[in-house]
């Protein structure tokens, strides 16, 4: 598994794309206008007068003692990523219970991500055939990348 850095949203020719960096490689996930929205308000940690659905499950899991580990982008089938959320459940007195891994969509799983600060994977098979190489030195791309690195 490859650790990302969400480098943003940006809007795509149809809808928003989230990028996802892995050193010189970009991996561009298209999400839905509400997701891409999430995404933005949990990386620029604005409070909205009520719970979005996203901070909703971050309160659900505080209540059931879980703590979000890790998000995983573990699969890319018939142009469709695949993710699940890695969460620990604890006990009362702070032990772990169980391990749960629950299915997402990638794009709520970044969003939820965002709002625990905790690190976002990809698998290296998913980032071999999906993501494009960039030269983040300055100089001269290496695929046909824009440049253009959203909001």
């Amino acid at each position: 598994m490859l650790e990302v850095e969400i480098l943003g949203v940006r809007d795509g020719p149809h809808h928003p794309i989230v990028l996802l960096r892995n050193e010189d490689r970009v991996l561009h996930i298209v999400v839905g206008i509400p997701e891409a929205h999430a995404i933005q308000i949990g990386i620029m940690e604005e409070k909205m007068g009520r719970p979005m659905t996203h901070d909703l499950i971050t309160n659900i899991l505080a209540g059931l003692r879980g703590e979000l580990v890790s998000v995983t982008i573990y699969k890319l089938e018939n142009d469709t990523f695949f993710a699940h959320l890695n969460i620990e459940q604890k006990t009362p007195d702070g032990a772990l219970e169980q391990i749960l891994r629950v299915d997402s969509r990638p794009s709520d799983g970044i969003a939820i991500a965002v709002r625990h600060n905790c690190p976002i994977y990809v698998a290296k098979e998913v980032m071999d055939i999906a993501a494009k190489d960039v030269d983040i030195s300055g100089g001269e791309e290496e695929s046909d990348w824009d440049g253009n690195w959203g909001s």
